[in-house]
């Protein structure tokens, strides 16, 4: 990463026509950079918020702790419930305030788990050979029948749930009226535990009894991906422009770039389940893990118990949580230092790393907040990027026409209030502030 942000710093200076050698360039005999190289250099350690392997920028705490039973999949819905199997009869669900309650009860060996695209729980039960349905009241029903110790679970983009046998070393495809076929075999595949998807459509999965991750097309053929360290992985899950995934026996979770690269991301081997920053943070034979986008949020349980000692004392697991970087302290961290352009171009970084998340509500109150501060321009700017990335929404372009108010800006103040009303007949504000101004809505 400090190669490819040097390269970085060296491309941004060519571009501003402001790279020069030696003692021209502001390096004294000290080794000091100029202004110049100062900025980007601060602007970059901003990007690496961002990047892949921000290793000691994140935090992991403690969701729920000491909860009786192992450790299954962990998934998380689109209201933010975070639904966690123990690999026995229950799936625990954690609310977004951290109430946690049994959601179901009557499993058999419950392992991975998924959402669908209807908000019910799609269950693995290893033991029992089969798929549940669970709805969004904890009502079960029986999916599909004849797998071979299903574990993680994900979906096609036609709704279809890929899954992981285990015992078979297959892939199977259920759809949704519970039809079951062979959708991957390979020698590569030895007890495949974890499945994700990329946007592309490719399937991702990590075996339990070796180091391997996999790449499945969608066509069913299986590739070597990356190698994780430790011997033996848990889960993984696409989210945040990279891949994540539990070390089981490591006890660490790693980080894997779209092209392969292994770095971790969490926790020093040690078996523990100590909170703190991830670079110090333990984990206990990680096992399940769920990326929440809206919130920025990853969700992973912990077998507390040490391997020598899981035949002799009833199983206990636990929950974390690591909540990633926000958009709002990596633009803050560069304009701090860079100003607006050092901002917008984190910005649009950002956005381009995590396609799809929504960021329209945040980005307007990051707006208001240099408004606020009497920072206007830039808050016009950032104002004008959320108009950019949300067109049809027609709070963005009321917040831009004040933004041009209060510059005393008339002219683009009413014609973005008008933008905003086009949009939305009914919003009082910009009929109200559009007659303020001496203009017709």
């Amino acid at each position: 990463m400090a190669r490819s942000c040097d390269r970085a710093i060296g491309a941004d200076l060519e571009l501003s026509g402001i790279r020069e050698s030696g003692a021209a360039a502001g390096v004294g005999v000290e080794g000091s950079f100029s202004p110049a190289r100062s900025a980007v250099l601060i602007l970059c350690a901003a990007l690496l918020l961002l990047a892949p392997g921000a290793f000691a920028q994140v935090q992991v705490s403690t969701v729920a702790g000491d909860l009786p039973g192992s450790v299954g999949g962990v998934a998380v819905d689109g209201l933010g419930f975070v639904y966690v199997a123990d690999f026995g009869e229950k799936v625990w669900k954690i609310s977004p305030f951290g109430e946690v309650e049994v959601f179901v009860d009557s499993l058999y060996g419950s392992s991975g788990n998924a959402i669908d695209g209807e908000g019910n729980l799609l269950q693995s039960s290893f033991n029992g050979n089969l798929v549940s349905k669970i709805s969004r009241d904890g009502t079960v029903t029986t999916l599909a029948r004849g797998l071979q110790g299903p574990v993680g679970i994900t979906l096609d983009p036609e709704g279809n749930a890929i899954v992981c046998n285990c015992q078979s070393n297959t892939l199977a495809k259920v759809t949704p009226a519970g039809e079951v076929s062979e959708f991957a075999a390979s020698p590569l595949l030895n007890c495949p535990n974890g499945i994700t998807r990329d946007r592309a459509g490719n399937f991702y999965v990590v075996n339990f009894s070796n180091g391997n991750m996999l790449k499945v097309t969608p066509e069913g053929e299986v590739s070597l991906f990356a190698t994780i360290p430790g011997g033996g992985n848990g889960h993984v899950v696409a989210g945040a422009n990279v891949f994540y995934v539990t070390g089981f026996r490591s006890n660490r979770m790693y980080e894997v770039t779209p092209a392969g690269e292994v770095s971790v991301f969490a926790g020093t081997g040690a078996f523990s389940d100590t909170d703190g920053p991830a670079a110090e943070a333990t984990f206990a034979s990680p096992n399940g893990i769920a990326f929440d986008p809206t919130r920025r949020t990853l969700y992973v349980n912990d077998y507390l118990i040490p391997f020598l000692k899981r035949r002799q004392v009833p199983a206990r697991s636990s929950v974390r949580k690591i909540v990633l970087p926000s958009l709002t302290q990596a633009f803050t961290a560069a304009f701090s230092q860079g100003g607006i352009e050092a901002g917008e171009k984190v910005y649009r970084a950002f956005r381009e790393a995590n396609p799809g998340q929504f960021t329209q509500i945040e980005t307007n109150v990051l707006g208001y907040r240099y408004l606020q501060q009497g920072k206007i321009a830039e808050a016009i700017r950032i104002f004008e990027l959320n108009t950019e990335d949300y067109p049809l929404a027609f709070n963005t372009w009321d917040s831009l026409g004040e933004a041009y108010k209060a510059a005393g800006k008339k002219k683009e103040a009413i014609r973005h209030y008008r933008k905003s009303l086009e949009l939305n007949p009914a919003n009082a504000n910009a009929e109200k502030v559009l007659k303020e101004l001496g203009a017709k809505p």
